[in-house]
């Protein structure tokens, strides 16, 4: 790893971290509770202008991760996110004064055919043994989970620790707790150039002794010396990847549980509920597709017949941050002192709290467990001397 440009104890450390979504907010957050100064910077003159305001909020880390056999290391990050989820919820909401409806109920995945109900055992199987807790339901247990999905189902299971939380009120609740922390909530800053030395200076001439990338699918800042010439932070850009979400206005007797089947999911918050998603990669446009948005309606109302007549509140398009091998990029890069919290695809919101851990420990003890080495940003570069792919993670 990079030296770093200095070394000075905690409470004189001063951090500037780039990018005001969960991730970035987050890594903010447990930076200061280990004694640094945090200042946060964003382009967007209020708190919500990317991808954290888009998504929905679901924490899965058994339905995303139990079936992926080959990403190992996402998988364990995924569970040690779900895990400090409750926690990290407990302590946003008392640093804040505030609720962010973070949901304990659990999570449902739902079968309408045969074919599907053997794609479930496959489902369970994986998350016994990774040791994810799941209990099998039959298609009546299922209805009495939850009387809204009346549809023509076959089985199900309840994932106790898949949870979500309303990722637009986390941030906003997100971003009182940092204010009441002392961290500075730079917004309307644009971060296109910092000058690199022994310190980093920003534009607005303030000086810091480490910088956290955490821009979404933002552009990164160019990096300069001292005398201008650039500095190499060796980092890939990110893949867009849009996706489409619809919200719905609660109903009577409408779903209560996040609920999910092969190719839609239902995640009923208290202002509504939210159909998704489409992954349109390589997009990084906004408009949103009313045939697209018609569909997830459609599949919705197959297994929630109540959600066919609805009221639609809105339907939107967010743009995700993806990598090559769509795992994060957190760590050291190139330059000593400068590190990244990015590429999180569609699991910013789950990894937010595990990717702040990670990243302090890095930042203010200079610690990269073996988690962590999982997802070197520098592991693309096939100059590095020791490049490696998560999935090859143990």
């Amino acid at each position: 790893m990079p030296s770093q440009p200095n070394m000075r104890t905690s409470g004189s450390l001063r951090v500037a971290v780039v990018g005001a979504g969960i991730v970035g907010l987050s890594t903010a957050l447990e930076i200061r509770a280990r004694g640094a100064e945090v200042a946060v910077y964003d382009s967007g003159v209020e708190l919500g202008a990317g991808a954290t305001m888009r998504a929905a909020g679901m924490l899965g880390a058994a339905f995303d991760w139990a079936l992926e056999a080959d990403q190992r290391a996402m998988a364990a990050l995924a569970r040690h996110a779900g895990m400090l989820w409750p926690d990290f919820a407990a302590r946003i909401e008392r640093l804040a004064g505030a609720g962010l409806e973070f949901s304990k109920e659990g999570a449902l995945v739902v079968a309408r055919s045969e074919e599907e109900a053997s794609w479930l055992g496959t489902l369970a199987a994986a998350c016994q043994a990774r040791n994810l807790p799941v209990q099998r339901l039959s298609a009546d247990e299922v209805r009495r989970a939850d009387p809204a999905l009346s549809g023509n189902l076959v089985g199900g299971l309840m994932l106790p620790e898949d949870r979500q939380v309303d990722a637009q009120i986390a941030l906003q609740r997100l971003g009182a707790a940092l204010s009441r922390s002392g961290v500075g909530l730079r917004l309307g800053r644009k971060v296109e150039r910092i000058v690199g030395g022994q310190v980093f200076l920003m534009p607005d001439g303030e000086k810091f002794d480490r910088v956290v990338l955490a821009t979404g699918a933002g552009a990164l800042p160019a990096f300069v010396g001292p005398r201008g010439a650039p500095l190499e932070h060796g980092l890939v850009a990110t893949v867009p990847v849009k996706g489409q979400i619809l919200a719905l206005a609660p109903v009577d007797g409408g779903p209560r549980h996040v609920t999910h089947t092969r190719d839609v999911y239902i995640a009923p918050k208290s202002r509504w509920v939210l159909i998704g998603a489409t992954s349109e990669r390589g997009r990084a446009d906004t408009t949103v597709d009313p045939d697209k948005i018609a569909a997830l309606r459609a599949r919705a109302s197959e297994i929630a017949p109540s959600l066919a007549n609805a009221p639609e509140v809105t339907a939107w398009a967010g743009i995700r941050p993806g990598t090559p091998d769509d795992a994060p990029m957190i760590g050291q890069t190139a330059i000593p002192g400068v590190f990244a919290a990015l590429g999180h695809y569609r699991n910013g919101v789950l990894f937010a709290p595990a990717t702040a851990e990670l990243v302090a420990d890095q930042v203010i003890d200079g610690k990269v467990s073996p988690l962590a080495a999982a997802f070197d940003p520098l592991r693309f570069d096939k100059l590095s001397e020791a490049p490696h792919s998560p999935a090859q993670e143990n």
